[in-house]
């Protein structure tokens, strides 16, 4: 009976495992739904400055003319940090914490089931090195979101004092 009871307790906690992996999956699909829709914004949002800029189309705010596509690189500033942020502090939050509940698994069974291992080695295998910087899941961001965040401010300026 012992045995019974010990091989029923594996397989419940290999069904946990399987349904964390599940979760991880799910918040990561999310995070990449997350960045398509930043690109896409991203991509409309430049058209429609060029559009702007194109027809010269300027706001008179009490005697001021503002370039109303300056106004569009601010608010396509504010949307690529609203998604950086939803992105970095929410769900890639959820998804670190399903990653370390999936490790404790994995720490657990190792020595029934070496082959459950996959956040482990996925997390080895995530790191990278450039320009001699090591870059983790953390500072991954800083590439994809600084640039179209730097792009808008950049335009912003540049339109304020130029459109």
């Amino acid at each position: 009976m012992p045995n019974q009871n010990s091989r029923q307790g594996i397989d419940n906690t290999l069904k946990i495992w399987e349904k964390t992996i599940d979760v991880q999956q799910h918040f990561n699909d999310i995070e990449l739904q997350i960045r398509n829709y930043t690109l896409t914004l991203f991509t409309g949002i430049m058209a429609g400055i060029g559009y702007l800029l194109k027809e010269k189309i300027n706001i008179d705010l009490h005697g001021y003319i503002i370039p109303s596509s300056a106004i569009a690189a601010l608010i396509g500033m504010i949307i690529m940090c609203a998604f950086y942020f939803m992105d970095k502090y929410w769900y890639h939050k959820l998804l670190k914490g399903s990653v370390k509940h999936a490790l404790d698994i994995e720490t657990l069974i190792q020595s029934t089931h070496p082959e459950i291992n996959l956040t482990s080695k996925i997390g080895d295998a995530s790191h990278i090195k450039f320009f001699g910087l090591k870059v983790d899941s953390d500072k991954k961001y800083w590439f994809f979101y600084y640039p179209l965040i730097s792009i808008f401010f950049v335009l912003y300026i540049a339109l304020l004092k130029w459109a």
